[in-house]
Order: C-alpha cells, then sequence, then structure tokens
C-alpha cells in the first residue's frame, strides 16, 4: 500500500501575522485575543494595524496554496497609553505597562481625590474622599458588624472599614461598583492606617478604565 507523502510544518520565526495564522492554523477570535493583548508586537507593534490583518485574512487560515500578503495597509490612530492599558487589562486582566488609573490621575486631582500613598500620609481623624478600584471585599466571622474593603490605585492600596449599618445603607454600591468613590475619615494606629467610611459613590470621568474582578467575601 502506498503511503501517503508527509506534510511537514515550516519551522523559523513568523515573517508575518498572516504566516502565524496559517502555520498554528488559530481561529479568527483566538488571533484577534491576541492581537489586542499585544501578543504579535514583534510582527506588528501597532494593535490597530494587527487586527486589520487579522480581518484582513481569509476565512480559513490553512489553505493549500500559499495566501498573498495583503498589498496595502490603511494608516491607522497609534493606541494612546489610556488605550493601551485598557486592552491589556481587557485582555489579561494584567498590563505591565501601567495601572488603569494612570492615566486618568489628573482628572482625578482636579476632583480634589488623592491617590493612595498621599491618603495613607494623612493624620488621624482627617474627612477624606477617595476613589480607586476594589481589589477585594472581606466580612470575616469574627468581625460580623464590619466588612473590610481594599482598594487599589497607581500607587498603592487603600484600606476601607465598613460598620453594618453604612454597608446596609449603600449596599447595592458596595456590592457591584468596581472602581469606588468613598468618603469618611482616616484612622491611623500604630502606623495602620484604615479610611473608616460614611458613605460610597459613584465617580464620574470622562475616560472608563478597564477593571477586573475583585475578590469577594472568600
Amino acid at each position: 500500500q502506498q503511503q501517503r507523502p508527509q506534510h511537514r510544518r515550516p519551522t523559523g520565526p513568523f515573517a508575518s501575522i498572516a504566516d502565524f495564522a496559517r502555520r498554528t492554523r488559530l481561529d479568527s477570535d483566538k488571533l484577534v485575543s491576541l492581537a489586542e493583548a499585544g501578543a504579535f508586537g514583534s510582527l506588528q507593534p501597532d494593535r490597530r494595524q494587527a487586527l486589520w490583518e487579522i480581518h484582513g485574512l481569509p476565512s480559513t487560515t490553512h489553505p493549500r496554496l500559499p495566501l498573498p500578503e495583503p498589498e496595502t495597509q490603511p494608516t491607522l490612530f497609534p493606541l494612546s497609553q489610556f488605550e493601551t492599558i485598557n486592552w491589556d487589562w481587557r485582555s489579561s486582566s494584567h498590563s505591565t505597562r501601567g495601572h488603569p488609573l494612570g492615566p486618568v490621575r489628573e482628572e482625578l486631582a482636579a476632583q480634589g481625590l488623592p491617590d493612595a500613598r498621599s491618603l495613607n500620609q494623612l493624620p488621624h481623624g482627617t474627612p477624606a474622599r477617595y476613589a480607586g478600584i476594589v481589589i477585594c471585599r472581606q466580612r470575616p466571622g469574627t468581625a460580623k458588624d464590619v466588612t473590610f474593603m481594599t482598594l487599589e490605585d497607581e500607587t498603592g492600596f487603600v484600606n476601607l472599614v465598613l460598620w453594618s449599618n453604612i454597608f446596609e445603607r449603600y449596599k447595592v454600591l458596595a456590592k457591584t461598583l468596581s472602581f469606588m468613590g468613598v468618603t469618611g475619615k482616616i484612622q491611623a494606629e500604630d502606623g495602620v492606617v484604615h479610611l473608616i467610611v460614611d458613605s460610597i459613590w459613584q465617580p464620574e470621568l470622562p475616560r472608563r478604565p478597564v477593571l477586573a474582578r475583585s475578590r469577594d467575601f472568600h
């Protein structure tokens, strides 16, 4: 019986995104996810251009004959720092290029909202307002009348204390907001700083950062 010839997959560095698609045979959704995460940086540094190339690929990524490369490419506006970080967080919930709140710090400061580093240096008893990304909600069994929350920004963390009456009053916001604004008073004892919350509100920004899900009540 005559054996069919075996086709070897090409080896070596990928020459282009089209070459990557042919050799890996990934579907378009996976290619788009990789492009949004910046995985094609060595082949196409601009993520919008990478997405354009992917959308221009034929519907099949493993044809019998080599496919020609796209002849022309449009000129697309490069991603801003804010957009680049957001694309990172949307695709992988992380970014090595910065924190989602870093690019909007001036907008937060214009509203009189300090960063975490500045807030944690305030004296005991100081009234304060703060807005940050919720990364943790906890209600320990040994502290039935209090909920602890941790917010973060590009400079650090802010620990919140919500007494049961405050938590009940703002229950919906306390449970659902990912980007949270709080008003309260600084409690600083033995080098440990908490913000004792009086109210919770939703911050308003012209540009909304992409946020990861928090770890809640584990």
